[in-house]
């Protein structure tokens, strides 16, 4: 009995400590919490002289974009990203996904703590 008591903490423990990646489609159900996050970049709007930040719109484009990656340009240079190119590739992520408060539906990652562009 000891046993088995004891192996259901350790699944348990395990499970806890498991990261799933998980599609766009479930991001919203993750707000708040780090994970990893795949899917096909859409498009990226690159930064701009007045907005230093690129936008990288996973699955669908903007305005009906599910996911987005929002990235520094001096982050991304620094990761050695072609975000110009990035556009119908596989994108792997991971980071705390949020909400911004302006536009309040697309959950977002700001400058993931890691990002895989292939």
């Amino acid at each position: 009995m000891k046993n088995v008591f004891f192996l259901l903490i350790m699944l348990t423990a395990l499970k806890s400590f498991s990261q799933d990646t998980i599609p766009t489609s479930r991001a919203k159900e993750f707000i708040g919490k780090e994970v990893w996050v795949r899917g096909t970049v859409a498009s990226v709007k690159q930064a701009t002289a007045e907005n230093n930040v690129a936008y990288i719109n996973v699955d669908k484009s903007f305005p009906d974009n599910v996911f987005t990656v929002v990235i520094n340009t001096k982050y991304a240079q620094r990761l050695k990203l072609n975000l110009a190119a990035a556009k119908g590739k596989k994108i792997l992520v991971k980071g705390k996904i949020t909400v911004e408060k302006n536009n309040g539906q697309t959950p977002q990652i700001f400058n993931p703590t890691q990002i895989q562009i292939k």
